[in-house]
């Protein structure tokens, strides 16, 4: 479990710098034109270990997830996708939410909290709900804001994505997690 706190927490490092400004226009100074493959590149490393953590922890009982937490889960899930398919495109609810990917991940993080109550799933999914609301107060402190490019249809567009996304990841998700959204047994 050591390799998936690991790598959550140099998920939220490398992803707060984009929280502040000053350090993220440092990196982009640096780095110049290698700055945005660089980030890429260098996300995907904690990635990695969040993956390869999470498949080596062994189940660990932490607490007792409520009876409800499994239909929590698909609606928080569902407003999580939402939020990314905002995050994705230009429209006027990109601009609302501010932060949509951030608030993606908090609507993830707490679903998965209802749902499942292992510790590896307290490291993970309690480590980026943490990360996911730092960079929601950095990103407000230091005053933060989209693009001001909006974009005609983008909205729902953006609505339409997440509901495809999300359809698509419940699909794949036993092969990504080896656990099964639903069972039918």
């Amino acid at each position: 479990m050591i390799l998936l706190g690991l790598g959550v927490v140099l998920f939220a490092l490398c992803h707060l710098t984009l929280a502040v400004p000053q350090a993220h226009d440092a990196l982009r100074r640096r780095f110049g034109k290698y700055y945005g493959p660089g980030f890429g590149l260098l996300s995907l490393i904690p990635l990695v270990l969040i993956i390869l953590g999470w498949r080596m922890s062994p189940f660990v009982p932490a607490y007792e997830p409520p009876s409800w937490g499994r239909i929590a889960t698909f609606i928080l899930v569902l407003l999580a996708f939402l939020c990314l398919g905002v995050f994705l495109f230009r429209g006027s609810l990109r601009q609302r939410l501010r932060f949509p990917l951030a608030w993606a991940v908090v609507f993830w993080s707490l679903g998965h909290l209802l749902a499942n109550g292992d510790l590896a799933s307290l490291i993970l999914f309690g480590g980026m709900l943490i990360y996911a609301l730092a960079h929601l107060a950095l990103g407000t402190a230091n005053g933060i804001r989209p693009s001001s490019v909006v974009r005609q249809g983008h909205d729902v567009i953006s609505i339409v994505i997440g509901v495809a996304l999300y359809g698509v990841v419940a699909q794949l998700h036993a092969l990504f997690t080896g656990v099964p959204v639903v069972t039918l047994s």
